[in-house]
């Protein structure tokens, strides 16, 4: 085992076109020379938040075989087979409708949920309505959320219809319930202009409250649901008192106990973070804050909540790493294989409170640094997700833009710079490389590449 540490900035990203300037080399004097010295590169992330960058780290959503089942059926014509969907159709009459929920982040499933609704709903002459749930955490993806909406409203207008629409953590409102329940709350015939205003106002999708298109789809008695939860969405609190009124229930992967679902994930689809170091016997110290622990928790454990016996929690102090002599202490003096000290700044809404933490931040790597060369420990520091939001600048609102790509930094003994160079990668391959380089037998995504001699002579250059 490879003592191994992990400094997580979260929130800190690349910065990006129409950005205002954050970091610079003043600001951040240790991470800059870390940076030109050793291994340095940058990661691709999906995430848009906190909870979401931890859910990338610590659960690769391995969900292949579902989607090409579900593909081979459809290109071999053998999906109108499928019982639970024959089921759906047989639930809707003239006096009922269907209610799909379409859990969507881009829209990439939508020739399924065509070809799913050709099957509920082939003679066109039911009432159906697609209620999407937006998942994506960036403003970016509501340029392919729109092109989704149409593509509903002209290739499958025939078999459904648009009802409304709502970020995912929204779903629980007593808005939310009062649309389903009554048609009351906003109505956009045009969405494209609503979602001109929530981007412009830097709503991420996930976030963006009620609205909706079709009229027509108030919910009642002897109406069915069908949930295509192609992710998982906490939406208990608004199930719990829809489902009071007498519906029939169908969902396309496992949802609740009693629903029928049209397919079932095989096992080992996925594994978590913690599923791996319980595996090869690694033990980790995690440092978070006091009310980040259980998310943290929450996603290291593959969404279960549970605790593992081979990771540690305890509160992050900056005062712990003060000193080289105080990180060697924290790691020598116990008996951890990783340390992931983690730190969040896409909390602040001041861009004054943000230069003054990464500064704090930045304090810290130099000892943490020379410990490592010292000990022979390894030190990496990245970021889970780039905030992207609108930030006051004293009085005047300016725009940080950190999305989509982050910095990697690898500091080790073994692969130096001369030698070495960092892979283009994501979050994932973040975290498997930090196992990786603890336990060789973990053999998982590797970020860290051995330069061959022409790559080496072309380094040198």
């Amino acid at each position: 085992m490879r003592k191994t540490i992990l400094m997580l900035i979260n929130g800190f990203g690349i910065e990006r076109k129409g950005s205002i300037e954050v970091y610079n080399q003043k600001l951040m004097p240790n991470l800059d020379a870390l940076s030109k010295s050793y291994l340095f590169g940058s990661l691709t992330t999906q995430a848009g938040d906190y909870n979401n960058g931890y859910h990338l780290f610590g659960l690769k959503e391995k969900d292949k075989k579902a989607q090409d089942k579900i593909d081979d059926m459809i290109y071999e014509k053998t999906l109108p087979n499928n019982e639970v969907l024959k089921s759906i159709s047989n639930s809707l009459t003239d006096q009922n409708k269907l209610h799909v929920f379409y859990v969507m982040e881009t829209g990439s499933k939508f020739h399924q949920v065509k070809e799913f609704l050709k099957v509920i709903n082939p003679n066109k002459d039911k009432k159906v309505f697609i209620h999407i749930i937006m998942t994506a955490t960036s403003t970016t993806y509501y340029s392919d959320i729109v092109k989704t909406i149409s593509k509903i409203s002209f290739e499958s207008s025939e078999y459904g219809k648009i009802g409304f629409i709502v970020g995912k953590n929204k779903i629980n409102t007593d808005d939310t319930l009062r649309t389903f329940y009554k048609e009351y709350g906003e109505r956009w015939n045009e969405s494209t202009k609503k979602f001109d205003i929530l981007n412009k106002e830097i709503v991420n999708p996930e976030d963006a409250g009620i609205f909706y298109i079709n009229p027509g789809f108030a919910l009642q008695e002897g109406d069915s649901v069908f949930f295509l939860n192609f992710e998982d969405v906490s939406m208990d609190r608004f199930y719990d008192d829809f489902t009071k009124v007498n519906v029939n229930q169908f969902s396309l992967f496992e949802f609740k106990s009693g629903v029928p679902n049209v397919f079932v994930k095989e096992k080992g689809d996925a594994s978590s973070f913690a599923d791996t170091v319980e595996q090869f016997g690694i033990k980790i110290l995690v440092l978070t804050s006091q009310d980040r622990i259980n998310d943290v928790n929450f996603y290291l454990n593959g969404m279960v909540k549970k605790s593992s016996p081979n990771i540690t929690y305890a509160i992050n102090d900056i005062g712990l790493f003060a000193t080289k002599e105080a990180v060697i202490n924290l790691v020598d003096g116990n008996n951890y294989d990783g340390i992931i000290l983690d730190f969040n700044i896409g909390s602040f809404n001041q861009l004054a409170d943000i230069k003054n933490t990464l500064s704090q931040i930045d304090s810290i790597i130099k000892p943490i640094s020379d410990a490592s060369l010292e000990k022979d420990y390894t030190l990496i520091i990245s970021s889970l997700y780039g905030m992207y939001a609108q930030i006051m600048d004293g009085v005047v609102p300016k725009v940080i833009n950190f999305s989509m790509k982050v910095p990697c930094v690898f500091q080790s003994n073994t692969f130096n710079k001369s030698g070495f160079s960092l892979n283009s990668g994501d979050i994932n391959g973040l975290a498997g490389t930090f196992l990786t380089n603890i336990c060789d037998e973990v053999k998982s995504n590797k970020l860290v590449h051995q330069l061959s001699k022409v790559e080496k002579m072309l380094s040198k250059k």
